[in-house]
C-alpha cells in the first residue's frame, strides 16, 4: 500500500491518526545491469497499519548494487550504469579490484573480499525520520545480502534542488555520514567523504545489536502529516 492510499483509507475510516509498527524489509532484483559483475537490487521498508485488513505500507526504500570483483568488467563501468551517486565511488577501485589503500584498511588477517555491496539512495518518509529506520534498513540489507565482503557508500542526500546551498549540503552530508556510521560503517581513510566496512568482522553484528530496538518502532502519524509525506522512490522499471 502507498502512503496516499493509506491516507485515503484512514479518512474513510474517520481516523485523525494512523499507527505504524513492525518494520520489515523486502527485496527484489531489478536487473537493469547487463554486465556479469553487477547485480542490482531494491529494498522496500514496510510497516504494518493499525487498520483491519489494511495492507502493509511502504515507508522507505534503498537501491543497492552487488559487484563481483576480479571479473572482466571494470568496476567504474559497473557503477556508471546507474542513476544517483554510485559513480562517485569509482576512485576506490583499480580496474576490477579495490585500490590497495581500501584493501589495506578493510581486508586484514588474510580475509579477501570478492563482492562489494554499494548502497545508493536510502530514503525514509518524513513522519518516520528520527527513529533510526534508515540505518536499520541499510544494516539489515547488508546482513541479508552480503555474508562476506566489503560495503562502500557515499552518504549524499537527495537534493531538493539542482543547486543546493553549500553550507546546507555539507551539513546534510555530515548528518548522513554520522547516521550511517550507526550501521558499523567508518570513513574510508583514503577518501574520508566515503564510508566502508568489512562484514567479516564484528562491526556489523555490533551495529545490528545496537539497532535491534528499531524492530519495536511504533509511530502515530497525524493524517495531515501523512497527506504531505514524500513517497519513497520506487525501483526502476
Amino acid at each position: 500500500m502507498s502512503l496516499a492510499a493509506l491516507a485515503d483509507l484512514a479518512q474513510e475510516e474517520g481516523r485523525s491518526t494512523v499507527d505504524l509498527f513492525y518494520p520489515r524489509v523486502r527485496f527484489r532484483s531489478v536487473n537493469i545491469s547487463d554486465l556479469d559483475a553487477c547485480l542490482d537490487w531494491f529494498a522496500e521498508l514496510t510497516m504494518t497499519v493499525d487498520i483491519d485488513d489494511a495492507d502493509d505500507v511502504v515507508v522507505g526504500s534503498l537501491d543497492f548494487t552487488l559487484i563481483r570483483l576480479g571479473t572482466e568488467d571494470p568496476v567504474a563501468l559497473c557503477l556508471d550504469q546507474f542513476d544517483g551517486y554510485h559513480e562517485m565511488l569509482a576512485g576506490l577501485f583499480d580496474g576490477n579490484q579495490l585500490t590497495a589503500e581500501v584493501e589495506e584498511q578493510f581486508e586484514t588477517m588474510g580475509i579477501a573480499a570478492d563482492v562489494v555491496l554499494v548502497p545508493n539512495i536510502a530514503f525514509v518518509t518524513e513522519p518516520l525520520r528520527g527513529h533510526n529506520l534508515g540505518a536499520w534498513l541499510v544494516a539489515e540489507t547488508i546482513h541479508r545480502m552480503l555474508p562476506a565482503g566489503i560495503v562502500l557508500m557515499w552518504p549524499y542526500p537527495m537534493a531538493s534542488s539542482d543547486s543546493p546551498q553549500i553550507d546546507a549540503l555539507d551539513s546534510a552530508i555530515t548528518r548522513l555520514s554520522d547516521h550511517f556510521q550507526l550501521c558499523g560503517l567508518t570513513p574510508v581513510e583514503s577518501a574520508p567523504w566515503a564510508l566502508g566496512m568489512s562484514t567479516a568482522f564484528v562491526a556489523l553484528g555490533d551495529a545490528r545489536s545496537q539497532l535491534s530496538s528499531v524492530r519495536g518502532t511504533s509511530v502515530s502519524i497525524p493524517l495531515a502529516d501523512l497527506r504531505v509525506a514524500s513517497t519513497p522512490p520506487a525501483a526502476e522499471a
